[in-house]
């Protein structure tokens, strides 16, 4: 019998991963697709699933954490998880190597602003940013965390899982109530003068023809919060042109960075054969995207 193919290393650099979405979770196994297609992504790697099961699943806390999980969806088990998923130390080697990767990407994430590059931390579970479920704004996100911040923000994501919204989407959703197991990416975060979401096909029309985009000046997560209205445009796919324009402020974009944008998701929507729905960031005369899901609802 020839010899066993070596475990995957806990923490894979995003564009050289080795694994698909079952190791890496839905946004992180996007994220590596995008950076192998030469799209512009920020600098980064993955906290892939196998390190959570031997964190915390397959770890000393293991016992606890199996009751708990066959408890789900009592309440008590729930808060049980979190507390589990927070308060669980590294292990001497997961921290060694998230060690070896943020010296890494400190060398990776420039974006010519000198010093130690901020931080972004995402969760990116099993079957997040799929085809039949998206789970947006389900798991956490923390941005503009420093270095020594991203051990607790990494715990914060995996207790993210089993969050209240989360057990009840899956609920709703008919999907295991565990969650599977969840990975994690951690980022540079893009110091963005402006940043959008993209639907290249229209969300509210179902129209195949039409891209929408909302555009804020500044980082992207007050359009997936709500917290401030963004302007948005229309855009036949046909020639490029702006049908529809509606300017909440001051103008988040000029017509070649909204130009540009299109062109690139359009790009991507080839490239992944269905309507994408993408998050990007501008900084340093160019668009950076932080993640493409494929559009699971008319």
């Amino acid at each position: 019998m020839g010899d066993k193919a070596p475990a995957p290393e806990p923490i894979q650099w995003l564009g050289d991963a080795i694994g698909g979405s079952d190791l890496l979770g839905g946004k992180a196994a996007s994220i590596d697709r995008l950076a192998r297609l030469g799209v512009a992504t920020p600098p980064g790697f993955c906290i892939t699933t196998d390190a959570f099961r031997q964190e915390l699943l397959d770890g000393p806390m293991g016992d606890a954490a199996a009751r708990a999980l066959a408890a789900l969806p009592d309440e008590g088990a729930r808060l049980a998880l979190t507390a589990l998923a927070i308060d669980a130390p590294l292990t001497r080697g997961l921290g060694l190597a998230l060690t070896a990767f943020l010296d890494r990407l400190d060398g990776a994430a420039t974006f010519g602003i000198g010093g130690p590059a901020r931080l972004a931390v995402r969760s990116s579970a099993v079957g997040e940013d799929g085809a039949f479920s998206s789970f947006a704004g389900m798991h956490d996100t923390e941005l503009g965390v420093s270095r020594d911040e991203v051990e607790p923000a990494v715990r914060r994501c995996w207790a993210s899982l089993w969050s209240e919204r989360a057990i009840g989407y899956r609920r709703l959703r008919g999907l295991p109530l565990d969650g599977g197991a969840m990975a994690v990416v951690v980022q540079a975060l893009v110091p963005a003068s402006a940043a959008a979401v993209v639907f290249t096909r229209h969300p509210v029309t179902g129209r195949a023809d039409q891209v929408l985009v909302n555009a804020v000046i500044g980082l992207g997560d007050s359009i997936v919060s709500g917290e401030v209205t963004p302007d948005m445009y229309v855009l036949d796919k046909d020639g490029i042109t702006v049908c529809e324009r509606e300017i909440a402020g001051p103008a988040a974009l000029d017509d070649g960075q909204l130009r540009a944008l299109a062109e690139l998701s359009l790009h991507v929507e080839d490239r992944f054969g269905q309507p994408v729905d993408l998050e990007a960031a501008y900084a340093d005369g160019r668009w950076y995207l932080l993640q493409a899901r494929p559009i699971t609802t008319h």
